[in-house]
């Protein structure tokens, strides 16, 4: 039995016997009521700001899934990550959550690490986990709604902290101090502010020393010439 699925079970029977008001799991009592499919008024009001968000969410998403999928690879000894497969497959899964109004999707190192201690040896362990969602979803939300959402985050918590390697960490400066320094302004925005913007910086951050580099370089080849 998973430790997290009894941590979630003991914070849900505690917080219900004590009574406490706390923030619990919003899921509405008929999933086919968060369906909103697009209407016509809908795709006439698009603008380009929000064609350019679309891409820039993309882009964004699209790196965090092939990190997300180098991480996992790391963790197992299994099969390995077929990027243009897994990118092709976040492609069409958006456009399906796009199509019912729903959020993005893309990979998530959390959920991935969780199923890879859990004992998941196959990318099915990633396709049960949408399953058993939608079944609890669709058929017990209110066994979700009574689940303190301080329960979950502190999980989250956990896990990530379980995904620090200090040994990597040193490995990194190896290869220079501007590495070590992308790392933490990037774990330093994702956790000050929110996910989003701390891949974004850790992005622009390491296009930007490889313009450094190759710029350097290139002067460093002329002089010799």
């Amino acid at each position: 039995i998973p430790a997290p699925l009894v941590a979630v079970v003991n914070a849900t029977i505690t917080a219900k016997l004590t009574g406490v008001d706390i923030a619990r799991v919003q899921v509405p009592a008929n999933l086919l009521d968060a369906v909103q499919l697009p209407s016509l008024a809908s795709l006439s009001s698009m603008s380009w700001s929000l064609v350019t968000a679309g891409l820039a969410l993309a882009f964004v998403a699209s790196a965090e899934t092939l990190l997300c999928a180098t991480a996992v690879d790391k963790m197992h000894d299994g099969p390995r990550t077929k990027y243009d497969k897994e990118l092709a497959a976040q492609g069409v899964g958006n456009m399906l959550c796009g199509l019912v109004g729903a959020l993005p999707m893309t990979g998530v190192i959390v959920r991935s690490s969780a199923n890879v201690e859990a004992g998941g040896k196959t990318r099915n362990s990633a396709f049960l986990h949408g399953i058993w969602l939608l079944v609890f979803v669709a058929a017990l939300p209110f066994v979700l709604q009574q689940i303190p959402v301080a329960g979950l985050a502190a999980i989250l918590v956990f896990t990530g902290y379980k995904l620090i390697n200090i040994a990597a960490i040193r490995q990194l400066a190896s290869y220079g101090r501007s590495e070590v320094a992308i790392y933490f302004a990037t774990l330093v925005t994702i956790v000050v502010v929110d996910l989003l913007s701390g891949v974004v910086l850790g992005i622009v951050l390491s296009l930007a020393k490889l313009l450094y580099t190759f710029s350097h370089l290139e002067v460093e080849t002329r002089q010799r010439d």
